[in-house]
């Protein structure tokens, strides 16, 4: 499946008094991650926008396992690349290394939503089209 990768310098703010990353960072650094690889795809959302109505990329579920402390002045590569692509789901795994050591592993699952054809005030998740389907792989 497809694949990015995602360059990120930890600042100063990134981190807590003890001088390591505060976690929710990588949350938000993966929320980046994913944008990107997707950019690289052709399917940034101002596209999907245009091209398919999608409003937002709600997260269904999260989830991180860290191995080792990042701390500032590190330079982090976020490995990310589409695990799956089901009927209306994207699972996204990302890898994130210092050099070569593997620092944090985690996982997104998302769905690209639109307005609800029914009712204006909900959204629904869209099936995803053949053509963002065969981008994502």
């Amino acid at each position: 499946m497809a694949s990015a990768i995602h360059l990120v310098s930890v600042e100063f703010g990134d981190c807590d008094p003890a001088g390591i990353v505060f976690y929710p960072n990588f949350y938000r650094w993966f929320d980046a991650a994913t944008h990107h690889l997707l950019a690289k795809l052709d399917l940034s959302l101002e596209r999907l926008r245009r091209d398919y109505g999608v409003v937002g990329m709600p997260l269904l579920e999260t989830g991180a396992k860290y191995h080792s402390a990042s701390r500032f002045g590190d330079r982090l590569a976020f490995e990310s690349s589409v695990l799956e692509c089901g009927r209306k789901t994207i699972r996204i795994r990302h890898c994130v290394k210092r050099s070569e050591i593997v620092v944090v592993e985690g996982f997104e699952l998302r769905v690209f939503v639109v307005p609800d054809a029914a009712d204006a005030a909900r959204q629904r998740a869209l099936e995803l089209p053949e053509a963002i389907r065969t981008a994502l792989a």
